[in-house]
């Protein structure tokens, strides 16, 4: 892999952002504090744009509990790693740990995370806790009934479109007269592929090139599923069925690969191997129609100097609408997921000195006042997870529009989230090998899936399947609490 396609979104253009504008603090009221603690909490914290959710709490934690926090860099993917070899070594490096959600199970099966519902009770923190939005709290903060981790991040995609496109007269009518119907946001994929193909090959922008139909956040290697798996599951799949056989691989994880890699014919060239850098700039470079991407392009676009994308601004802003991704019609019922893929959440290792003090570091991160400080930021990969996140008038330097803050509050809602399981990684690393490969044009669908089921039985059995049919079984009651109708 090249380094071009290492860059990782929120990681790329290291370290900018890794001491943001402190100027609102002194504007901020302190919260009572019971206790100084006069402690270091050693932190594992995601690099780059991701530094500013802790950095512009220093100064606010020292001076109220007399917390420093030593931050100590992870990369993205293999943060988790770097926690379970905490533990093999015998812990206690770190006191509180970043990671993808997919890695709860892990780190939790390990005994690696604490629990945390007594010190939210201890700290008078349930109204907090409670405060995350609903969908993000049952799938990404809790495990076996506990809660095991607070996001500090809320990825979720949308689908952003170009109104000018939509209202084009020329495409309108090459529409209609195609397919005998007027020219719409699409909601089914079948729809978004004539829409895509519709804008491609010509000068719909009056730019002097030709357009693009569509363009998406990073179709990398490590990163492939998180485009596809929501188009399986709104096709009726699913990670597994109910004894832990793989369930991706029939009908519905079939029709999304084809769909998928159909795509790339109505997208800008290279696509299939973007990094997520790369991504951002096509995003405002080309002409394109309709781009699904994470909610960074609606907070942060609108900013003239935010680490998003250089050539962005608000005059290229005023062009996006705002939609939910498409679906798929099933047996008579419309099914729609959108992408809830790499989020970021923090847990506390079961091997910290000082419980309470982390966790006084976790109220301040969920405080609305303290926490709005990264979201706020243009330097900051840090986007909504609150229930009272979802309201311009939480933001004082940024300026994203109500529309796009109500639709991101309405898809965080129907996320289709990463699978979290024991083992999770290497499932991953057997599922994405396959999907890379079938979308750069090797063989079929079927038997890219069929291979990577392949791989994922020999893993569930070498973890023990007994032990992986229980994960899983909680894993779809954190579907059910959360109000997903997810297949198979």
């Amino acid at each position: 892999m090249t380094t071009t396609s290492m860059l990782k979104r929120r990681t790329f253009l290291k370290g900018s952002a890794a001491f943001g504008s402190m100027a609102a603090l002194g504007a901020l009221p302190k919260m009572a504090s019971a206790k100084t603690y006069d402690t270091t909490l050693n932190i594992m914290s995601h690099p780059g744009q991701i530094l500013p959710i802790y950095t512009h709490q220093t100064d606010y934690l020292k001076e109220t509990y007399g917390i420093s926090m030593k931050l100590l860099e992870s990369p993205d993917p293999t943060s988790y790693q770097d926690a379970l070899k905490d533990l093999r070594s015998g812990g206690g490096k770190y006191d509180l740990v970043m990671h993808f959600p997919r890695f709860n199970g892990d780190l939790t099966s390990s005994g690696y995370l604490r629990p945390l519902d007594d010190l939210i009770e201890k700290h008078n923190a349930r109204d907090l806790v409670d405060n995350i939005s609903d969908a993000y709290r049952a799938l990404y903060c809790e495990w076996g009934g506990d809660t095991i981790a607070i996001p500090v991040d809320g990825d979720v995609a949308m689908m952003y479109f170009r109104k000018d496109a939509f209202e084009n007269e020329e495409a309108k009518t090459r529409y209609r007269e195609k397919y005998g119907k007027e020219l719409t946001v699409p909601k089914t994929w079948e729809e978004f592929l004539q829409v895509a193909e519709l804008f491609t090959g010509w000068d719909w922008a009056g730019s002097g090139k030709s357009g693009y139909g569509f363009q998406t956040s990073t179709w990398d290697r490590p990163f492939i599923e998180q485009q596809w798996a929501p188009m399986m599951a709104s096709a009726g799949g699913n990670w597994f069925d109910d004894d832990c056989n793989p369930a991706f691989n029939g009908e519905a994880g079939v029709r999304a690969a084809n769909d998928l890699r159909a795509c790339l014919a109505f997208a800008p060239p290279g696509s299939a191997s973007l990094s997520w850098g790369q991504t951002m700039e096509t995003v405002f470079s080309e002409d394109v129609a309709m781009v699904l991407w994470y909610m960074d392009l609606g907070r942060l676009g609108w900013a003239e100097n935010s680490w998003f994308a250089s050539s962005g601004g608000p005059e290229k802003m005023e062009k996006f609408g705002y939609a939910e991704w498409p679906g798929y019609e099933v047996d008579g019922v419309y099914r729609n997921f959108n992408s809830m893929f790499y989020g970021r959440v923090i847990g506390m290792s079961n091997f910290t000195k000082n419980p309470d003090a982390c966790m006084e570091v976790i109220k301040t991160l969920l405080t609305q006042e303290r926490r709005v400080l990264s979201m706020d930021d243009a330097q900051s990969g840090s986007d909504m997870f609150l229930k009272t996140d979802y309201t311009t008038d939480v933001f004082k330097n940024l300026t994203p529009r109500q529309d796009f803050l109500d639709a991101a509050s309405k898809v965080i809602s129907n996320g289709f989230p990463e699978m979290i399981m024991p083992g999770t990684g290497e499932y991953m690393d057997a599922l994405q090998a396959e999907l890379h490969s079938f979308i750069n044009g090797s063989g079929s669908a079927q038997e890219a899936l069929n291979r990577a089921a392949d791989r994922w039985q020999q893993i569930t059995d070498r973890y023990g399947r007994d032990k992986q049919k229980e994960a899983w079984a909680a894993v779809r009651a954190s579907y059910k609490k959360a109000g997903l109708n997810i297949g198979a």
